[in-house]
């Protein structure tokens, strides 16, 4: 797929002079090479930051890929005893939780700029919950900044700035639901 833009920007015009190098108006990610990488440092205190998010006892993992990507999986129950045999979590407790106050809707939408914003050099969150349904959200740094009108960055150290202008706004049952219309998928 990338192959074809690698080419369309090696080749000549008709008159044998090089043609410009293919451009795009999208807000695609930094390539890869421009993009911050996490320290071993941050990764390690992800790890310990994880299993604080919102439905934390009901994930399996929760892991740093390409050195800048969150992958965080939220399991069904079923799943939950096979991975994690030691939980005193029923099945009672997990719907309890899910079907409570919103749930499903914070962990897919807070939780993802909850990560952005306290680790600054994670590129993109991707997170997956299974309950009743495979629920999936990917959203990368740029286009949720787009989204909220607002430099996740400067939230971390701006506490004012992060409960007026994330958590106030939207942080909403309202707003939460346009979000899951907007960036997450669900499947059967």
């Amino acid at each position: 797929m990338s192959l074809g833009i690698v080419l369309s920007g090696c080749g000549t015009t008709p008159n044998n002079t090089p043609a410009p190098a293919a451009t795009t108006t999208s807000s695609a990610p930094a390539p890869a090479s421009e993009q911050k990488t996490m320290s071993a440092g941050e990764v390690s205190r992800f790890k310990e930051y994880a299993p604080n998010l919102k439905g934390g006892p009901f994930i399996t993992e929760a892991e740093i890929v390409n050195q800048n990507e969150a992958v965080i999986t939220y399991a069904d129950f079923a799943t939950l005893k096979k991975a994690k045999p030691e939980t005193g979590m029923t099945e009672a407790d997990t719907k309890n939780y899910w079907e409570s106050g919103d749930a499903i809707n914070k962990a897919l939408m807070e939780e993802p700029i909850r990560l952005l914003k306290e680790f600054p050099e994670l590129h993109k969150v991707k997170v997956t919950l299974n309950y009743g349904k495979k629920y999936t959200t990917e959203i990368d740094r740029a286009t949720i900044e787009e989204y909220l009108k607002v430099n996740l960055a400067e939230t971390k150290t701006d506490k004012d700035k992060w409960r007026n202008e994330i958590v106030n706004k939207f942080f909403t049952k309202e707003e939460r639901a346009k979000y899951i219309e907007k960036f997450v998928k669900a499947e059967p």
